[in-house]
């Protein structure tokens, strides 16, 4: 009796785990969704970051995460919740411009909350490569109001800091959105910012200055290092937000507890 109370329990608890927002049931999720198209990540250059070397970033950014989303797509397929799960061939550049053309909503501290996609665009991808709906996901640079803490945990700073924020939709023929990963959910991809206790420390003062990932730091993060098989390793960036997506849409047995 024991060991099926614990079973129950830690059924539940993994159902109540996953990660984004259904804003259908998930019965009707599944079967809606028996086809998924997995656009390529997208970049928003049109986002609002205070950050010096924005564009290099960017443009490091795209190059980084080219092809990424096959890596995506396996990870779906391996979770065998779709019937089919396809990687979509587009022109990121144009596709971005389009799908994201009316922008995205923030919450009160700087989130990106979800994109407005365009209607027209969503519904010639999906019906050109006959998927029943979209997955996006969009890198986009952001002004967050946020308090860090100093590596002691003794000192704070609440202010505006420059992150790259991942976010992530899957959306239907008709451009309304299934599941979303955003706001509080959204994944901090890169912090860029980050205030200097040190500094204020060793100089005796109470000012702390907000100072930026240098260009190295970046690169430091994007970097796929061999493993022991000589086998080039995901950046961790790439895998967490991946692991975050694919616990979220991958529907399965557990789903009839919700």
């Amino acid at each position: 009796m024991k060991k099926l109370f614990w079973a129950l329990f830690c059924l539940i608890f993994i159902a109540g785990c996953s990660n984004g927002t259904f804003h259908i049931p998930k019965q009707e999720y599944k079967s809606k969704v028996q086809v998924l198209g997995v656009l390529p990540l997208l970049v928003d250059r049109n986002s609002m970051m205070n950050y010096p070397d924005k564009e290099w970033l960017f443009d490091r950014l795209e190059s980084s995460s080219r092809g990424k989303h096959q890596v995506l797509v396996d990870a779906l397929v391996q979770k065998k919740g779709y019937f089919d799960v396809r990687p979509l061939d587009v022109d990121t550049h144009l596709t971005t411009l389009s799908l994201l053309a009316h922008g995205s909503s923030h919450d009160k501290d700087g989130r990106p909350t979800g994109y407005a996609f365009d209607v027209t665009t969503v519904a010639e991808i999906a019906r050109r490569n006959v998927v029943d709906a979209l997955l996006v996901v969009v890198f986009s640079g952001e002004t967050l109001n946020e308090t860090r803490r100093s590596r002691t945990k003794l000192e704070t700073l609440t202010t505006s800091y420059s992150n790259l924020v991942a976010t992530a939709a899957v959306v239907d023929r008709n451009a309304q959105v299934l599941w979303q990963l955003s706001g509080d959910d959204s994944y901090t991809a890169m912090i860029l910012q980050y205030p200097d206790f040190d500094e204020a420390y060793y100089n005796h003062t109470d000012v702390v200055k907000v100072k930026n990932v240098s260009i190295q730091g970046v690169e430091r993060m994007l970097a796929e290092d061999p493993d022991a098989k000589g086998v080039n390793t995901l950046p961790s960036m790439y895998s967490e937000l991946f692991d975050k997506i694919v616990s979220g849409i991958s529907p399965g047995v557990l789903d009839s507890l919700r």
